[in-house]
């Protein structure tokens, strides 16, 4: 069984969450906050620029391992929204 930790903005969070739920598996979900390669949001004080972090989507799921490759592919075609900051995947492999 394999453990995937799926990070995805908000927007997206209900439609993987709802694909997930289709294909039976169970998960959990958590607002997080983080910045990538979009930078986050800066804004300009008295004191300088301030970087501020953007909400994202924490999903964990567990997979079988003949299922995680499939899984995987179908949370990027539901997530891709082609900018950057479309989230990442993590497989963590081995669970038993």
């Amino acid at each position: 069984m394999k453990e995937l930790i799926i990070i995805v903005r908000r927007e997206k969070a209900k439609e993987v969450k709802s694909l997930l739920s289709n294909m039976c598996l169970p998960y959990v979900s958590k607002t997080v906050k983080g910045r990538g390669k979009e930078g986050g949001l800066g804004y300009k004080t008295n004191r300088g620029v301030i970087m501020s972090l953007l909400p994202k989507s924490l999903i964990i799921t567990w997979v079988e391992e003949a299922l995680y490759e499939e899984v995987i592919e179908k949370v990027m075609e539901v997530a891709h929204t082609g900018f950057y900051g479309d989230g990442k995947i993590f497989a963590l492999g081995g669970l038993s």
